[in-house]
């Protein structure tokens, strides 16, 4: 009983944060630092009203994470963003395998396949 009762405190604090997102790189931030607080990720699951497992994949990508690719990640869900998507969760899961300096080049090499090169100009 007494570990419920802490269990509740924990969810009420959430609760009067009022946490407001801007994309997924924010929510995965709040799912780490939930984690990195003690909180398993059933808990931060079940606070936040995702799966347990997109929540764990999410901190896996924080974790495991390029700068680059973080930097990139929180760039394009500003609000204020022109940039292409290109950091798609699922995308994430699979770059952050590799070294950071392989995420480093995927995510070049996703860019560069994603954004539109500007048309020759004409010289003279």
């Amino acid at each position: 009983m007494e570990e419920l009762d802490c269990l509740a405190r924990r969810f009420v604090v959430v609760e009067r944060l009022s946490i407001e997102l801007n994309g997924t790189f924010e929510f995965a931030l709040w799912c780490k630092l939930l984690r990195d607080r003690g909180w398993t990720g059933l808990q931060v699951a079940r606070a936040l009203g995702r799966s347990e497992g997109y929540v764990n994949n999410l901190v896996r990508i924080v974790e495991r994470g390029s700068l680059a690719v973080l930097l990139r990640w929180r760039l394009e869900q500003q609000p204020s963003s022109t940039l292409p998507h290109v950091c798609a969760t699922d995308w994430l899961m699979q770059v952050c395998l590799l070294s950071h300096d392989e995420q480093d080049a995927e995510l070049a090499r996703r860019i560069a396949r994603i954004t539109p090169s500007a048309p020759p100009q004409p010289t003279g």
